[in-house]
């Protein structure tokens, strides 16, 4: 195992000038050939939540309790949603996004993951200015509690590189398990407090399952450091399981990208 550790961070360092290229280039593809370019990397995500806003709070009237603007505490959430949907539904099954990479190019298979991340990373760091932008427009900048953002992102960063290293394999043997995760993600939104105050809840059990699901955990730090303002240490409640979610994603990233990284070419 810890060879396989060893060659991942090997491969991503040595490789680290190609990884950044390709990470630009994937963005660019994404723009390429419409008139709008770059703007079309915040239509969707801003079309998501005028309209997720519009119905939770002029419509259902969900937002009248918070002390804060609603639309910055449900954006708080959602924005960070789109980026871990993309490493759900993508991310856990890039072997079969790049073929070429894994069958005409000698590109380390972990790298794949490192740029697929870091591509729709951007995109995410794109739309976090978007929320700040909106903090000032209703008047509700964040405290000294954002600056947590900075270790949060980060970690957000290296636990979905690690899921993508673990699943792709996996994918790439199994289709049924792409598809599995794939029709997993619609029930993590609605069931991972994206769109609701998972402290909130009156079932202490169901808050503690959900405090092992690493989608609440990051959509609650983030509003920790925007919006709610309290440091995560100070909610070992909240911080423990995640912790543990992610040492248990990592040794098996490593174990299974160590098995399984010389049969993907293989298969695909």
């Amino acid at each position: 195992m810890f060879e396989a550790l060893k060659l991942i961070f090997q491969e991503n360092w040595l490789w680290r000038r190609q990884i950044a290229n390709l990470a630009l280039m994937d963005i660019k593809k994404t723009c390429r050939g419409a008139v709008l370019g770059w703007v079309w990397l915040f239509v969707k995500p801003l079309t998501y939540i005028a309209v997720f806003w519009f119905a939770l709070e002029l419509g259902l009237r969900a937002g009248g309790n918070t002390e804060y603007p609603y639309i910055v505490w449900l954006s708080a959430g959602l924005i960070p949603w789109f980026f871990m949907q993309d490493m759900i539904n993508t991310g856990s099954n890039v072997y079969r996004r790049y073929p070429f990479l894994v069958n005409r190019i000698a590109f380390p298979l972990s790298a794949i993951s490192t740029f697929y991340a870091l591509s729709q990373f951007f995109v995410f760091l794109l739309l976090m200015v978007v929320l700040f932008v909106l903090c000032a427009i209703t008047g509700a900048m964040p405290g000294l509690y954002v600056l947590q953002l900075i270790p949060v992102c980060l970690i957000m960063l290296a636990f979905w590189v690690c899921f993508s290293i673990l699943c792709s394999p996996l994918s790439a043997i199994s289709k049924d398990f792409s598809n599995l995760l794939k029709a997993l993600s619609t029930p993590l939104f609605w069931l991972s407090g994206i769109i609701f105050d998972v402290s909130s809840m009156g079932s202490a059990a169901i808050h503690a399952v959900l405090s092992f699901n690493p989608v609440t955990f990051f959509a609650e730090a983030v509003r920790a450091s925007v919006c709610e303002n309290y440091w995560l240490w100070e909610r070992p409640d909240v911080l423990l399981p995640f912790l543990a979610v992610f040492a248990v994603t990592a040794v098996l990233a490593v174990a299974c990208y160590g098995k399984l990284r010389k049969d993907v070419a293989d298969v695909i």
